[in-house]
């Protein structure tokens, strides 16, 4: 802490007036109620809204202060300053102001001191809440509380300038926060293709939204109705309030032209953005291009909104990529988005459209979202509020950014199979992709299991019904095998049943095959002749053998069930598997 802001706590009812506790360097919008710390050194006002409780101060309502609180607060003020001055994304500053009010809004409501030397106490009570708010109450999740005290754990040691590394983690590992495991949900194969399919008819709902709001559609008659592919619509309304009036049967003749003016199409001169009456129409478009461009490029929403239009080029890469560069601030460089070769002549539509409109005469972002009379602040997240309302009042669902990124890294690993190559694409390192956008898949971990399986454990052969493992011809009986049980001898079908080396194969064609040779040991036993000993013969061991992988099957699945049923029927009304056939007509004649 430097020299003049201890001068100034000495005498803080004259550094309260002296002390810029605002953020000159970080950007705000017209319409955004500005972040000033001061707030934050009277009781109270951390829990009003920022407006009024500014307003309070500017009147001068409120003159003391809370003891203690100048040197604490000022620095957090200089810990979140260092962290925009780093250039850190927008939405994490959002939320270190937004959290440190509630942190201090809580601590007024519950009279636990934040100065600089309770201000850790302070917090483990404040993490102690937390935990019981999501554990206990569930009224917020586990990852939710645990985000909140990571965070302002993380200004605490910024503030107070704790020695070490990473003492943001550390002040959390002192209190009972820990954060919650996360499980990845496995996908059935239904599932998956579920999404997928989904996925491209919101991709082609987004492409009709696009050919359909051309310039003189925009400018054109209001309401706009938008058909899509799957016998839906889209109704626009642009500023109108009531869609469905029917100018036809109003009775009041001022009412009336008003309604035909407000529905009427643009005169030639007139401009799409005098009142902003029909931003909605051109942010539609635009929200509808830009998620199209995420999809296709794989690039992030944030980076995408900064882009210029002059920012992208083109160049060939095989036959069906071509390549967009950009600066990407966290790799320090130049990074490659991908896209398929089909998507320049649609980019270039939505350019020429942009030039028709009229966006080239003040605004030079590829992606212009219009504000209704506001100006945003730079770098402001990006909400689809005006798609998701329209994708809202039909059966197709919607999609975000994340999601169509999230589904093109899994697209492109099932596709490839190769981790490399989908980072390189999407330019990310290997352990972001896993950690990130991965998600367990059924059939793609099915088709690794088995390719794992015919590496690990080829098959062969045998002279029996089913496959082999071991082609030296080197036989291991299977555990606790009866006595009178066959010998694997890898010469009689018989002994490859009671050899640990077996496998089965999971087919209709398998089932009828065992089903078969039961038959044949089945007119086996009836020429025995038992002795005076009544030993059992091998026949029934085989036979027993062969039910047990028969019940074993069918026990597993809906599907196999009825590869077994089939199976004994196609058996008791005659048919036998061409491999046995002739093996049992000769014995049933001996029979």
């Amino acid at each position: 802490m430097n020299s003049l802001l201890h001068s100034w706590v000495l005498h803080e009812g004259w550094s309260m007036h002296k002390l810029d506790l605002t953020f000159p360097n970080f950007p705000m919008g017209t319409h955004e109620t500005p972040w000033d710390m001061k707030i934050l050194l009277f009781h109270g006002l951390a829990g009003m809204r920022r407006k009024n409780a500014i307003k309070l101060l500017n009147e001068g309502s409120i003159e003391k202060q809370i003891d203690g609180r100048t040197i604490i607060v000022y620095a957090f003020h200089e810990a979140i300053s260092s962290t925009i001055n780093r250039g850190m994304s927008r939405e994490l500053i959002i939320s270190s102001f937004e959290v440190l009010w509630r942190f201090f809004a809580w601590s007024d409501e519950n009279s636990h001191p934040i100065t600089k030397s309770t201000v850790i106490e302070t917090f483990k009570e404040w993490v102690e809440y937390q935990i019981y708010r999501s554990k206990i109450q569930k009224e917020v999740s586990e990852i939710y509380a645990y985000r909140q005290t990571s965070r302002i754990a993380i200004l605490i040691a910024r503030a107070l300038n704790l020695p070490g590394g990473n003492t943001g983690r550390y002040l959390l590992s002192q209190t009972r926060m820990r954060r919650p495991k996360s499980k990845k949900k496995v996908l059935s194969t239904k599932a998956d293709k579920q999404n997928l399919s989904q996925t491209f008819e919101f991709g082609h709902a987004l492409k009709a939204v696009c050919s359909a709001l051309d310039n003189k559609t925009v400018r054109g008659n209001l309401p706009i109705s938008i058909e899509l592919s799957n016998d839906e619509k889209i109704v626009v309304a642009g500023s109108l309030m009531n869609i469905d009036m029917k100018l036809e049967e109003m009775e009041d003749s001022a009412i009336k032209r008003r309604a035909e003016i407000a529905r009427a199409s643009l005169k030639d001169n007139e401009s799409l953005f005098d009142n902003h009456k029909r931003s909605g129409l051109l942010n539609l478009r635009i929200e509808s291009e830009l998620l199209m461009f995420i999809a296709q490029t794989g690039m992030n929403v944030t980076q995408a909104a900064r882009l210029q239009r002059e920012d992208y080029r083109w160049k060939m890469v095989g036959e069906d990529l071509e390549v967009f560069r950009v600066y990407k601030g966290r790799r320090f460089g130049e990074a490659i988005f991908r896209c398929y070769k089909s998507y320049k002549q649609h980019l270039q539509i939505y350019l020429n459209w942009l030039d028709e409109v009229g966006f080239s005469n003040f605004d030079s972002r590829l992606f212009p979202l219009q504000g209704r009379g506001m100006i945003k602040a730079a770098n402001s997240k990006i909400g689809f509020y005006t798609s998701k309302g329209a994708f809202a009042k039909i059966t197709i669902p919607f999609f975000s950014p994340q999601v169509l990124r999230n589904t093109r890294v899994n697209w492109l690993l099932r596709r490839s199979r190769d981790v490399d190559l989908t980072a390189l694409q999407m330019a990310h390192d290997k352990e972001v992709l896993f950690r990130d956008y991965e998600r367990p898949h059924h059939q793609s971990a099915s088709s690794e299991i088995i390719k794992f399986h015919k590496a690990t454990d080829p098959t062969f052969s045998p002279p029996g019904p089913g496959r082999c493992i071991d082609e030296t011809n080197t036989p291991e009986p299977i555990y606790d095998t009866p006595k009178e049980a066959p010998e694997p001898d890898c010469i009689s079908p018989e002994g490859c049943l009671f050899c640990s080396k077996h496998r089965d194969i999971m087919s209709a064609d398998y089932c009828w095959k065992l089903a078969s040779h039961a038959k044949i040991k089945i007119l086996e036993t009836t020429l025995y002749k038992p002795s005076t000993k009544q030993e059992v013969h091998p026949a029934h061991r085989v036979i027993e053998r062969i039910n047990l992988k028969l019940e074993a099957i069918a026990s597993s699945s809906e599907i196999r069930a009825i590869w077994v049923k089939d199976a004994r029927d196609a058996i008791r009304s005659g048919k036998h598997h061409p491999h046995w056939n002739g093996h049992i007509q000769l014995m049933e004649v001996l029979v």
